[in-house]
């Protein structure tokens, strides 16, 4: 049986160092940007995350992609 993925939408997630907690270690938190478009590249997606890592003010940990897709009976 084959399986198409038929892609909806994107979310992109910044990670970064929000400070310490009481027993001195890195506290992580996660800004989410949402309604990325399926068909945004990856690259582009690095890319504009990459802006927006320039303007904040805590380290940047991690940059990610979450797809939102349906699997449908090819």
């Amino acid at each position: 049986m084959a399986v198409d993925k038929v892609p909806q939408t994107s979310k992109m997630v910044i990670t970064v160092e929000n400070g310490l907690n009481a027993n001195g270690e890195v506290v992580q938190r996660q800004r989410s940007y949402k309604n990325v478009k399926a068909s945004a590249s990856d690259a582009d997606v690095y890319a504009v995350a990459q802006g927006i890592a320039g303007l904040q003010t805590h380290a940047v940990v991690t940059i990610s992609r979450q797809d939102d897709c349906y699997l449908v009976n090819g």
